[in-house]
């Protein structure tokens, strides 16, 4: 049986990409609504981590140190995912001194 989730670790970032919501590789799909869009940011504005196999997305190398110093953290696949596809992929990018930031300034500084 295939993993059902794909973790990426980045140099500051992880990056999840959730098969169970992803529509190529749910339904063994060759050509998806989304055009492996996640793929196609990440060749355009990425370093080329990602490609398709199998009709779902994976990693290019395998070796961990190799894909750090691959990945720019550009976040193009998630923002592909979210606008072309279903929104399986998720980047959490941890923002060191936030909360003291947040303490200091409250929230009326928060995004919006």
């Amino acid at each position: 049986m295939k993993a059902q989730v794909l973790e990426i670790r980045a140099r500051r970032a992880k990056i999840t990409i959730d098969y169970k919501r992803c529509v190529p590789a749910v339904n063994n799909d060759p050509s998806p609504p989304c055009g492996f869009a996640c793929v196609k940011a990440c060749r355009l504005y990425g370093r080329n981590v990602l490609k398709v196999e199998n009709n779902r997305p994976v990693l290019t190398v395998t070796d961990p140190a190799e894909i750090e110093r691959l990945d720019n953290e550009c976040l193009a696949c998630e923002y592909a995912c979210m606008i072309h596809g279903a929104g399986c992929i998720s980047i959490e990018a941890p923002l060191p001194g936030i909360e003291d930031y947040r303490a200091r300034h409250g929230e009326k500084l928060a995004l919006r």
